[in-house]
């Protein structure tokens, strides 16, 4: 069932039966370049294939599903690791058949591939969530009722399949017109994505008839039918690593680079970083290294991790503690992605950070090791200051 039949529906709201009211949805296709028919159809499938898309929403994807998560809870000395059941959920097991990793990588991928991401949340007879059951976005249908409760409608999944409740689920999106449901990336960059792919294709069949020529035969001489046959049969029965006798004049001709096969190479590199700017991923992450430089590279990887995953960690962190924790529990409790292993420099700038934390009190040489892995040993927490510094308005006579 689509969801303008299913709009037309009636959901029951405990006692009460609340008419669905239809909301104009952004299908995410936009309408420069719809017009154009490339001969094939753009969609996630498609898409998927050119190693650009591919490799973006993976390296976004896995990068965030690597992240450690941990839920903390503030107390007056600041947020602290908290011992809460929603932390099992995020950092252990969301569920009885998804390991951590998958679960998340399956739930970003989704995020950056569709605009949307879905988990089913289980509680038990108390309220507390027990599992997160991911959702494929193509399975679930959005809306608004009149008083303003949004229900999800999952079909297609197998036994998940069924009305949700606003707090039942957990909802992911990306750039959204409405706050309802986030804009598919690939329908609305259609003209970028299709022009990446029919290049591909084009190039594909190039190479395939041969289109990558270097060199020609050429004469001034007008052979006859006959001339032409004998001297082709002489000139392939010489074989690739022969020496072909050229008669009637002909002379061979070598050809430089090919301008087709220039052009496509350059169109090509232009979609992979169509792509990158797409989904805000430094080429050099997904294969282009025309403008990477030893010294600029490290620089990308940080501000990857800065205006790139810290938007899309903010995000989830919001959603996570809306719907994990009882009301209660907000401002109390709260959701936290580490991101201080991508934002690390090299080791020598590292180290040079560490030890101006370290000399000026802001860590204990302990913290230092727990955020490097390490385990803490007997006698690292004393917090150190430089001896010739002084609190101001107390200064020693």
């Amino acid at each position: 069932m689509g969801i303008k039949s299913w709009l037309s529906g009636i959901i029951k709201e405990g006692v009460r039966e609340v008419t669905v009211e239809p909301r104009s949805e952004y299908m995410g296709r936009s309408n420069f370049g719809s017009d154009i028919d490339f001969g094939f159809q753009i969609n996630n499938k498609t898409a998927l294939k050119f190693t650009a898309a591919y490799a973006a929403i993976r390296v976004r994807s896995e990068n965030m599903a690597s992240l450690p998560k941990s839920v903390k809870q503030k107390t007056d000395v600041g947020y602290v690791d908290a011992t809460h059941p929603v932390s099992r959920l995020l950092s252990i097991a969301p569920n009885s058949y998804t390991n951590i990793f998958d679960f998340w990588n399956c739930m970003f991928s989704a995020l950056d591939g569709w605009g949307n991401a879905y988990a089913v949340i289980t509680r038990d007879s108390s309220g507390l969530p027990i599992s997160l059951e991911q959702v494929h976005p193509s399975c679930v249908d959005i809306v608004l009722t009149k008083n303003g409760s949004k229900f999800f409608k999952i079909n297609g999944s197998g036994r998940l399949d069924g009305i949700y409740s606003n707090e039942q689920m957990i909802h992911l999106m990306v750039l959204s017109f409405d706050g309802i449901k986030g804009v598919n990336p690939i329908e609305y960059n259609y003209l970028s994505f299709s022009k990446a792919i029919a290049a591909q294709k084009f190039g594909a069949e190039f190479y395939k008839k041969g289109g990558n020529i270097k060199g020609v035969l050429e004469t001034e001489q007008n052979l006859g039918d006959e001339a032409y046959k004998s001297f082709i049969n002489h000139f392939k029965e010489s074989g690739n690593f022969g020496t072909p006798l050229l008669e009637y004049g002909i002379k061979y001709k070598q050809i430089g680079v090919n301008p087709i096969s220039a052009a496509l190479l350059s169109t090509e590199q232009f979609s992979v970083q169509d792509i990158a700017r797409i989904y805000n991923v430094p080429p050099h992450m997904i294969g282009d290294l025309s403008h990477a430089t030893f010294s600029n590279i490290e620089q990308q990887t940080i501000q990857f991790a800065q205006f790139a995953l810290r938007p899309t960690v903010k995000r989830v962190e919001v959603e996570l503690e809306n719907k994990l924790f009882f009301e209660s529990e907000r401002g109390v409790y709260a959701v936290k992605f580490n991101l201080n292993g991508l934002m690390r420099g090299d080791m020598t700038a590292r180290g040079e950070w560490y030890a101006k934390m370290i000399q000026n009190g802001v860590y204990s040489r302990n913290e230092v090791r727990v955020m490097e892995g390490e385990s803490m040993k007997d006698g690292l927490d004393d917090m150190l200051y430089p001896a010739n510094m002084n609190i101001v308005g107390k200064e020693i006579e």
